[in-house]
């Protein structure tokens, strides 16, 4: 089994993780997202103390590419692709909604129906992707603006576990007696292992030179003139 380099920062918590043989030995997280960049390397660089696993010795570095925090994106994709070129080792981007949907399959077992992930884009616009139990995607990844009647047409045909800080806007005005929700559902570096697992066995890489982070809409700035 392989040793992997798991970083999220794709939304408010920041985390990184060390895993090896199939098993998160080691991880540390913020909750401050105006600190990711400063906190990522000093943590992963503590984790090798703690673990004694050297970066070196890693197999691949596996980052959240997004959708999610304009800022949080690039500081994750930044230091996983200089730690990835400087190391020679492969990098492999893993949706952020997959990721949720991953949180959600291992703390819902029994769920063997979709989830759709939810994630908070501004006022009633989400970034959502619906996955199978098996976490294949369903349905592509994309923004959009919320109402009474989005994902009809999914929920006639089977219940829908809804999952992300996205999902209390849309429990708020959602009423299908197949939308469940949770809009507690924690999810992190933790919840990339399996997903970085099948992307490595398929030597599903990133290309470092042209890799990009999953915008999927325009960046906003909020700030004024």
């Amino acid at each position: 089994m392989a040793t992997f380099l798991l970083i999220y920062t794709a939304t408010a918590h920041a985390s990184v993780c060390l895993s090896k043989n199939g098993v998160v030995i080691a991880c540390l997280e913020t909750t401050d997202q105006k600190s990711h960049s400063s906190f990522i390397q000093p943590a992963i660089d503590t984790l090798c103390k703690q673990t004694g696993i050297s970066l070196s010795s890693i197999d691949a570095i596996a980052i959240s590419i997004g959708p999610g925090s304009y800022t949080g994106l690039r500081v994750g994709m930044a230091t996983a692709k200089g730690i990835a070129y400087a190391l020679g080792k492969p990098l492999i981007g893993i949706n952020t909604l997959q990721i949720i949907a991953a949180a959600a399959k291992q703390k819902y077992p029994n769920h063997h129906s979709a989830i759709c992930a939810l994630l908070d884009a501004r006022r009633m616009e989400v970034f959502t992707g619906i996955y199978a139990h098996s976490l294949e995607p369903i349905t592509p990844s994309t923004a959009l603006i919320l109402d009474p009647q989005t994902f009809e047409n999914e929920l006639a045909n089977e219940a829908i576990l809804f999952v992300g800080d996205g999902t209390e806007k849309f429990k708020a005005i959602c009423e299908h007696p197949n939308a469940h929700f949770d809009e507690h559902l924690s999810y992190g570096a933790s919840d990339m292992l399996a997903l970085t697992e099948n992307a490595f066995a398929l030597t599903d890489f990133l290309d470092l030179a042209y890799s990009e982070p999953l915008y999927i809409k325009a960046f906003h700035d909020t700030r004024k003139a």
